[in-house]
């Protein structure tokens, strides 16, 4: 962020043509997000309908409301950081939080089963919560919504998918599992880096009064990690889903899919730089929030009682 910022000021905000960068780069970090999403084990959810419902109308009933709420009391004269915030916010991890819920003791092969239904749900609701909840905020048309998220989550999870399976029956489950993996994992490290500073080089000029409100931006989403940390755990104990379960949900839902909005704020939001500072600020406080949550979990199970732990 910093380098792009640095650059923007140096060329004053002339490099506005080179926007293409940003969304080729988005594309290709929503591909390798994408690439080893497993649609099969979606048979765990269905079978677990209790918690799966549960977990389905919390992530998306309960939060957007709450990530709304949050961001009027502490945003609302910042309509573009307001909409940065609740941006972020709308659409639940698809990786990383099963290393969470890993090293809590979670149950892992619902959170598995969890990611397909996830994937589904963002691209079927978050043209309707944006324009529901952000379209008050900072106007955007319906199309221009509906566009960003096809082109930034439905079709990157479309071509990975495709790839994925394709390689699988041409060179082996193997070649997938190792070298097509690691390169994988090399691309998403620097097309991540180069998309970052893309986005703040090709902005108009930032204003420096505009980028002195980061501090409510961290305020808002450590806020929004601790409600709704309390919020998983007091379903989880409300409907006595035991431990793993609890701790499943607790990171399905606080656990954000920033790189997929950064797609959609690349195009809906076009022009609007805080925005998108808004949504990279997140994953800055997200992870040492569910290092965190991960040893608080791990407390609870020893010092409450739970269904499925004698």
């Amino acid at each position: 962020m910093v380098t792009g910022i640095v650059i923007n000021r140096s060329v004053g905000g002339s490099l506005q043509h080179l926007g293409w960068l940003v969304r080729v780069g988005l594309f290709a970090v929503i591909f390798t997000i994408m690439a080893f999403v497993e649609v099969k084990n979606v048979g765990t959810a269905f079978r677990k309908r209790k918690a799966t419902a549960i977990a389905i109308a919390t992530n998306y009933l309960l939060v957007p409301l709450f990530a709304w709420g949050l961001g009027w009391l502490v945003l609302r004269h910042y309509p573009d950081l307001w909409a940065g915030v609740i941006l972020y916010t709308l659409t639940p991890c698809i990786g990383w939080y099963l290393i969470f819920i890993d090293l809590a003791k979670g149950n892992m092969e619902w959170g598995l089963s969890l990611l397909p239904i996830d994937i589904v749900l963002q691209g079927l609701l978050l043209p309707i919560y944006l324009w529901l909840l952000i379209g008050n905020v900072v106007p955007i048309p319906v199309s221009t919504l509906a566009h960003s998220v096809t082109v930034f989550l439905l079709q990157p999870f479309a071509v990975a998918y495709a790839t994925r399976n394709l390689l699988s029956r041409k060179r082996g489950r193997a070649f997938v599992d190792g070298p097509y993996k690691r390169v994988v994992g090399e691309l998403k490290i620097w097309a991540l880096i180069i998309v970052v500073i893309a986005i703040f080089a090709t902005q108009p000029e930032l204003d420096n009064g505009e980028l002195r409100n980061v501090g409510l931006v961290i305020a808002t989403i450590t806020l929004y990690f601790l409600g709704l940390f309390v919020l998983a755990l007091v379903v989880g104990r409300t409907f006595r889903l035991g431990y793993r379960d609890t701790t499943t949900m607790v990171f399905e839902i606080t656990a954000r899919n920033s790189e997929s909005v950064l797609g959609i704020a690349a195009v809906a939001f076009a022009g609007r730089p805080l925005v998108t500072l808004a949504i990279l600020i997140g994953p800055v406080i997200e992870l040492p929030v569910l290092l965190v949550l991960t040893k608080v979990m791990l407390r609870l199970r020893s010092r409450l009682v739970w269904p499925d732990i004698a």
